[in-house]
């Protein structure tokens, strides 16, 4: 006989015979006799499952009911511990996005440039120096204009442009009052990484909708200094819509009169928004012409 046989105890074996037999009989009673008739309960599959393990007990080399249960409530407990540690993952996720909206809210409303905060841009009125600033400078490209195709009399061009802003408010149903005059764009230190110029437009309508800035050009005064302008425009409105979030654009509006067209250095305004493509495409910058009849240029022309 070899060293780790061990004799067979047919007591032992005897009585569990005997408690299969017992168990047996009471699953045997719960099935057929209790009512209701063939129910199966959690108690008789437990009755069984103990049947089971009696009648294999022979097969196994070590087994203990009592691990059964302890391993049981080792996997309840590490249940209980994963859905804890899960909930506080959730709690840290959620504390986290909430402190990241924060710092961009933060980020969005306020500009940091160097060792100071910008301002937010805003729109007002420009003052007469700056008024007469802009004249000067438009006169000086009239003049420019004028050593090429000199007219046969002279424009007064702000009452030209008056007249124009006027006819294409009307068709927009626009009253003046609702309109900005001589605006600029102030405040845009540290928005604008290049350059602090405030151009002024001749007018700023806010709408529910977006805002408009408008520039007013007669098409005699289309040239490449003007084409230089309205690069700055559009680049200032372009940070403005980007730092204030809001649909805002440029309606440059060509001014065409009677007797003057085709006095320009480039003849027709293509030349000149063919530069202007991109700004076109994306909303930005809106081309449009209005054009006075001979007897509102005649109201212009100094004689």
């Amino acid at each position: 006989m070899a060293a780790d046989d061990k004799p067979t105890n047919y007591f032992v074996r005897s009585l569990i015979a005997l408690l299969c037999v017992l168990i047996a009989g009471m699953v045997l009673f719960r099935f057929l006799r209790v009512e209701p008739i063939g129910e199966i309960t959690s108690g008789l599959l437990a009755l069984l499952g103990l049947l089971v393990v009696l009648v294999l007990s022979e097969s196994f080399d070590n087994f203990s009911v009592g691990k059964l249960f302890a391993i049981s409530r080792e996997v309840r407990k590490k249940e209980a511990e994963i859905e804890k540690l899960e909930k506080q993952n959730a709690s840290l996720l959620s504390q986290l996005i909430t402190i990241s909206n924060s710092q961009s809210q933060k980020q969005s409303s306020t500009t940091v440039q160097g060792d100071y905060y910008a301002t937010a841009p805003v729109v007002q009125k420009a003052t007469e120096a700056e008024v007469q600033e802009k004249q000067n400078n438009e006169s000086r490209a009239l003049a420019a204009t004028a050593a090429e195709a000199p007219a046969p009399a002279r424009i007064d061009w702000a009452r030209a442009e008056s007249m124009a802003l006027d006819k294409l408010l009307k068709l927009r149903n626009i009253h003046l009052s609702n309109v900005i005059t001589e605006a600029k764009l102030s405040f845009l230190q540290g928005i604008d990484p290049i350059s602090n110029i405030q151009p002024i437009f001749d007018g700023y309508i806010k709408e529910s909708d977006g805002e408009t800035f408008i520039d007013m050009r007669p098409e005699r005064l289309l040239s490449p200094m003007y084409r230089d302008r309205l690069y700055v425009m559009l680049s200032k409105i372009h940070h403005y819509r980007a730092t204030k979030q809001i649909n805002a654009h440029l309606d440059a509006v060509i001014l065409k009169i009677p007797g003057e067209e085709g006095r320009g250095i480039w003849g027709n305004p293509e030349r000149v928004f063919q530069f202007f493509e991109p700004a076109i495409a994306s909303g930005l910058l809106k081309v449009h012409e209005i054009e006075l009849t001979e007897v509102e240029a005649n109201e212009c022309r100094r004689t």
